[in-house]
């Protein structure tokens, strides 16, 4: 993966708002993997150009119930979705994460608590906000977010491990989710 040269994306220059992750797609003869390989944007999230062309994820009737309620509740049902465990170290990191990004609940950006960010013009269920995609339930938000998150190993493998909510963290800010990397300071306790 290709790390971020926010320094010449002009995107990321525009007065500190939102851009995209800019990707490819890559076939496999026993599956098709997807591949993020340039650019992650401001605060970042969203795949334009992978994402914004890969079949649907799961039907959301098939995701659990209750999601909206709260970061702990929507944590919970992103952990299990991905699938990685749903450790309390875990569940510690994905709630900070869920706070340094602000989206989901109570603001514009309702369902997408880690604030997804295609193209204006993706052809996901919702509409584009300052900053963020506003999806029309958390239940179909979280089918997104983990389909967009699939896509960044070394987050996957820190959670994998569910045993050090900072490891989690350290590899959120060093990955190019988001182009400020939480300016070093995200931080997550078990």
């Amino acid at each position: 993966m290709t790390r971020c040269r926010c320094k010449d994306c002009p995107e990321c220059n525009r007065g500190g708002r939102r851009s995209v992750v800019r990707g490819v797609a890559a076939a496999a003869a026993v599956g098709a993997v997807l591949a993020v390989a340039s650019h992650a944007g401001g605060h970042h999230h969203g795949l334009h150009g992978v994402l914004d062309s890969v079949p649907k994820p799961p039907s959301p009737s098939a995701l659990p119930a209750g999601i909206g309620t709260s970061r702990l509740a929507w944590a919970k049902a992103f952990l299990r979705e991905i699938p990685e465990p749903v450790t309390t170290c875990n569940k510690a990191a994905v709630v900070a994460w869920e706070t340094a990004e602000g989206g989901g609940f109570g603001n514009q950006a309702t369902g997408d608590p880690l604030d997804l960010n295609p193209s204006p013009s993706a052809p996901w269920p919702g509409h584009h906000v300052i900053g963020a995609w506003a999806f029309p339930t958390p239940r179909i938000g979280l089918a997104y977010t983990v389909k967009t998150v699939r896509n960044y190993p070394g987050i996957l493998a820190a959670l994998h491990q569910g045993n050090d909510a900072q490891n989690v963290a350290n590899q959120i800010e060093a990955s190019p989710w988001a182009t400020s990397h939480y300016h070093w300071s995200l931080t997550a306790a078990c």
